[in-house]
């Protein structure tokens, strides 16, 4: 997915493209407000990009004027833009997209408001203040601050920014197409009692008030809530439903409209949103779980560099218990044991959990798993691991966390597993899927490095919890996740289990199907457990039901496929 930005130059865009293979549902051209730079738009861009939209953010209108509308005329006027295109604007931005929609300078299928202001008011604002006027977010206001990421000219509010051209009226009945007007209702450079005047002379407009927004109101604290909104209203203008002429305030329990209450945000976090939280006033537990094949030093890397109030995961000695061969190289922990090791993490009820790793969360997922089936109610994989917190360029902090003591309570049970038996009867069952979560060449039977027989359970399919990665090591979008798993037959009422080699990755895979929406137990043993005994049968080769096979040892090979957990 091509959602990392490039450095925007005076004749280039900043661009968010929808992901690979998947076809464009749209063109959003965003025009920021005065004193903004393109970049503090990156996580409005990589919301709608995620929902298949083409996404193009220019620069300050109220600096380049001509050169800004020359841009936007370009980007609309493309042919090979994908259709409905829609034009946003922020506080001047807003200004100038009501304008060039009035006169019709463009063409568009829809128009979103931000931020909507009145020209003519002058508001007196300290720049120390600044930040509190214009952002509810805590890193929007940050980045307010922070000079060397040069996403704002501080003090544009108080300036004479605004263009003569943007404060000529205009017609607001010549708006012919649906507008979408997004508003906070603490916003003190729009007054929304002059946003609604200025609002009911659009033929068509929806006007949705922000709870505690501010003026960048794209930018709020609950900006998914925003996003979310700005997709539901694009996908409703894309399919043509009717979009009623009103104006009217959003009510607070409107909040978060249908299309963020997906189980997506139940299971991944962004590492914006981390940010945010951790500032907040109810900060998560983080948990760093840096474990890997062939790799014992995960403690080590750890300590040289994780996210400031990280606690240590030993996933070996913390995450697994040590029985027979027969349970597994990777057993799960008895309940007394995980319990005080979630203690000891500072794990505290009603306090949420974030969980990451160096490796897009294939070991995280273990400790997320853990503690959803020990009843924790709020546990999240940080989505990108480590590597999303570094690209963003947060901080890391180095040596140990000593975190005060949890007092979480656990209870088993709380998602499903199977015996070995059951994963048996489900690969067979016509009503049911068994997901093999490791990667092609273990399943195939080609290589196995550690456990006693190569091969596959009959029946199970492959379905390697890699592909559930994009390239930068995220989540693959919902509706891809969705679409992979039905070509596995692991939607509907079907019911859906999964192993990999000792319960590790298969987590993983789990998590990928919680976001897909689809619900689905562990096998804990998994291969190691199933094939250290002699009475299971093995199948080798691509397909699910190939012959039973017993080797007498492993095929030759040492390491698994990279990035892959046992």
């Amino acid at each position: 997915m091509s959602t990392t930005p490039t450095r925007p130059t005076p004749d280039q865009p900043l661009s968010f493209d929808e992901p690979d293979g998947v076809a464009a549902r749209g063109t959003v051209v965003v025009l920021p407000g005065r004193g903004e730079r393109p970049g503090i738009y990156q996580r409005l861009g990589k919301r709608l990009a995620a929902d298949a939209y083409r996404v193009r953010v220019v620069g300050d209108a109220t600096e380049h004027l001509a050169e800004i509308t020359v841009q936007v005329k370009a980007l609309l006027g493309d042919a090979d833009r994908p259709s409905p295109a829609v034009l946003v604007g922020s506080d001047s931005g807003a200004l100038l997209a009501l304008r060039l929609v009035a006169l019709g300078t463009v063409a568009v299928d829809g128009l979103i408001l931000a931020g909507l202001p009145d020209p003519d008011r002058q508001l007196e604002v300290a720049a120390e203040a600044e930040a509190e006027v214009r952002a509810s977010c805590p890193t929007h206001q940050k980045l307010l601050r922070d000079t060397e990421r040069a996403v704002f000219q501080a003090g544009a509010l108080t300036s004479e920014r605004i263009p003569d051209a943007l404060r000529e009226p205009v017609d607001p009945a010549q708006v012919p197409v649906p507008v979408l007007g997004l508003h906070g209702d603490n916003d003190q450079v729009s007054p929304l009692e002059r946003v609604h005047a200025d609002y009911a002379g659009l033929p068509r407009v929806e006007l949705l008030t922000v709870a505690d927004g501010r003026h960048d109101v794209l930018n709020a604290a609950n900006q998914r809530s925003v996003a979310a909104s700005v997709v539901l209203w694009l996908e409703r203008l894309k399919l043509g439903a009717e979009l009623p002429p009103i104006v009217r305030p959003m009510q607070p329990s409107e909040q978060v409209p249908p299309a963020d209450q997906s189980p997506r945000r139940d299971v991944l976090i962004t590492a914006d949103e981390l940010r945010d939280q951790l500032q907040g006033d109810n900060p998560p537990t983080l948990l760093d779980v840096r474990w890997a094949l062939g790799d014992p030093d995960g403690h080590r890397h750890y300590r040289d560099g994780h996210i400031p109030g990280a606690v240590y995961v030993d996933l070996d000695t913390e995450l697994a218990a040590h029985g027979a061969p027969g349970a597994g190289r990777h057993p799960l922990p008895e309940l007394a044991d995980l319990q005080a090791a979630a203690r000891r993490w500072g794990v505290r009820t009603g306090r949420p959990v974030v969980i990451y790793d160096n490796a897009g969360d294939t070991a995280a997922a273990r400790a997320w798993w853990l503690l959803r089936w020990a009843g924790v109610p709020d546990v999240r994989l940080l989505d990108g691991a480590l590597k999303a917190w570094l690209e963003q360029g947060f901080e890391l902090a180095t040596g140990e966390e000593q975190p005060p003591a949890g007092d979480v309570e656990l209870r088993a049970g709380q998602l499903p597993v199977l015996t070995a038996d059951r994963a048996a009867a489900l690969a067979e069952d016509t009503g049911g899927v068994l997901l093999d979560a490791r990667a092609g060449e273990r399943y195939r039977g080609e290589v196995e490095p550690i456990d006693p027989r190569a091969g596959h359970i009959p029946g199970a399919l492959s379905a390697p919890t890699a592909d559930n990665l994009t390239a930068d090591g995220t989540f693959r979008p919902t509706a891809e996740l969705r679409d992979r798993f039905a070509q596995l037959n692991a939607a509907g009422s079907a019911e859906v289990g999964v192993y990999c080699g000792s319960g590790v990755t298969a987590a993983h895979e789990i998590a990928a199907l919680a976001v897909a929406g689809i619900p689905a137990a562990l096998y804990p043993g998994s291969w190691s457990a199933w094939s250290s005994d002699p009475d299971r049968p093995a199948a080798t080769g691509a397909e699910p039901g190939a012959a039973p096979h017993h080797p007498e040892q492993n095929p030759a090979s040492t390491t698994p496929s990279s990035g892959e957990s046992p």
